[in-house]
């Protein structure tokens, strides 16, 4: 009777924490909260553009900024960034949505310092995957995508028994509110922000000006950027450029166009950025890419990193845009694209 009772019990603890997750996920920080609803994304077959990248791209540009640029309906716009999202990320949402999306024209992604090193956030990703990531047979059939999440058997094991048990995923969150006052103080904005994601899911597939719960985040001007703590991200992840080269292959082959972009940081990061020579990496990538020359490229860059060098109004915090600056970038956006088509007609 010994394992009947234990199977009972253990899909019976199963069941509990799948129909309970949702009600500890609030309590969660913002972008554990927000890779978990965006599981609730739909594909819509009609789309004619596709948005990836992190979130920059989700604070940064909207579905509705996508669809008056490109001419389309904003149910021709599939917007599927998330937060601390790396180039594995990027394009196994790509091959996920691959055969789902048959009239796809062209693919939006912001490339930056940020997903071209070894640094905290590709560490924050893979966590992110592990806890609410889709379990994608790609990850296993691709090399380069096994690499990145299943290098060995103990990170596939650890991914089937988050699967199984989702309270697992959650863990670091919730040991987090137990020994640490910050997140202790933190837990009721955590819950607003997870209203406002959860509406902007809704409402705009999840386009959502960062931290904002009803007032405009705004960057202290005095606040510090460490001074050199960008030289992490000097250095060059070799599986991310592997990764990057097999993105822009997939697209190629089927005839889709991908367009580049650099979003700017807030002034102090780009400023050490550019003293520790963190852009060299993706400034190389993007001059290789780059290379492809006549009116049918098929790949694009749109480097706006210098833009904003002065304009600290515009930045929620250090790495994103607020609202305000959200609507500047999407002047300078409409203009660069409107710059870069006009010239390639005249040209033709």
């Amino acid at each position: 009777m010994k394992p009947i009772y234990f199977l009972c019990t253990f899909i019976l603890l199963s069941l509990f924490m799948h129909l309970t997750v949702e009600w500890i996920v609030p309590f969660c920080e913002t972008t554990s909260s927000y890779w978990y609803l965006s599981n609730e994304r739909k594909i819509n077959s009609d789309a004619k553009v596709l948005v990836l990248g992190d979130s920059q791209i989700v604070t940064g540009v909207t579905p509705q900024l996508i669809a008056e640029m490109e001419d389309v309906t904003i149910n021709e716009v599939l917007y599927l960034p998330k937060p601390s999202q790396q180039p594995e990320g990027i394009l196994l949402e790509s091959l996920e949505v691959l055969s789902k999306i048959p009239k796809l024209k062209k693919v939006y992604v912001n490339l930056s310092p940020l997903n071209t090193s070894k640094n905290s956030v590709t560490d924050a990703n893979r966590q992110l995957f592990l806890s609410f990531g889709s379990f994608s047979l790609y990850t296993i059939t691709h090399p380069l995508l096994r690499k990145a999440y299943f290098s060995n058997l103990t990170d596939l094991s650890w991914k089937l028994i988050i699967k199984i048990f989702p309270y697992f995923g959650l863990s670091s969150n919730i040991n987090r509110l137990v020994y640490d006052p910050i997140a202790q103080i933190d837990v009721s904005r955590r819950k607003k922000e997870f209203l406002y994601i959860k509406e902007s899911m809704e409402k705009n597939q999840g386009s959502w000006v960062w931290k904002f719960i009803g007032d405009d985040p705004n960057l202290d001007e005095k606040e510090e950027f460490p001074h050199r703590s960008s030289q992490v991200l000097s250095g060059k992840r070799e599986l991310s450029i592997h990764l990057w080269f097999e993105f822009i292959r997939l697209w190629k082959e089927r005839g889709v166009k991908v367009v580049f972009l650099r979003i700017p940081f807030s002034p102090k990061m780009e400023k050490d950025i550019l003293e520790t020579k963190a852009n060299l990496v993706a400034d190389e990538f993007f001059q290789t890419i780059k290379a492809e020359v006549g009116p049918k490229r098929s790949v694009e860059v749109l480097d706006f990193k210098s833009e904003f060098l002065e304009d600290y109004q515009y930045f929620g915090d250090l790495t994103h845009l607020n609202q305000k600056g959200r609507d500047a970038f999407a002047v300078i956006l409409k203009k660069a694209l409107f710059d870069h088509t006009h010239s390639t007609a005249q040209g033709m």
